[in-house]
C-alpha cells in the first residue's frame, strides 16, 4: 500500500494524493482536513501505508483537466461548423430550387 501524501494544490487548499499516482484523491481547504481525509482513506483500505506532509511541495493541474478544455472548444468549433454547413445548404437549396430566390 503505497502512503498518501498531502501537499497543496496549485489552485486553492490542500490536495491528498498516493506517491505513485498524480490525479488527486480530494482537495481540502485546509491542511488539517486534508490529513484527516488522508487518514480516512488509509483506514477505508486497510490500515496500511503512512501519510506524509510535503509543505513546500505544489501539486499541479493534472492533464486531464487541461485537457477537457480542448475537447470543449473542438466541440464548440465542429458544432459552429455544422451550423455553417446547413446555413450554406439552405442558401443553395433557396436560389437552386424553383420558385426560390
Amino acid at each position: 500500500m503505497p502512503n498518501l501524501l498531502v501537499v497543496r494544490d496549485e489552485v486553492d487548499g490542500w490536495d491528498v494524493v498516493r506517491e505513485d499516482d498524480p490525479q488527486a484523491l480530494t482537495n481540502t481547504p485546509t491542511k488539517e482536513t486534508a490529513i484527516e481525509a488522508a487518514r480516512k482513506f488509509l483506514a477505508d483500505e486497510g490500515g496500511d501505508g503512512e501519510v506524509v506532509v510535503h509543505e513546500d511541495e505544489v501539486h499541479g493541474i493534472d492533464d486531464t483537466g487541461r485537457g477537457m478544455k480542448v475537447y470543449v472548444i473542438a466541440l464548440l468549433g465542429l458544432l459552429a461548423l455544422i451550423i455553417l454547413i446547413i446555413v450554406i445548404t439552405a442558401l443553395l437549396a433557396h436560389w437552386t430550387l424553383p420558385g426560390g430566390g
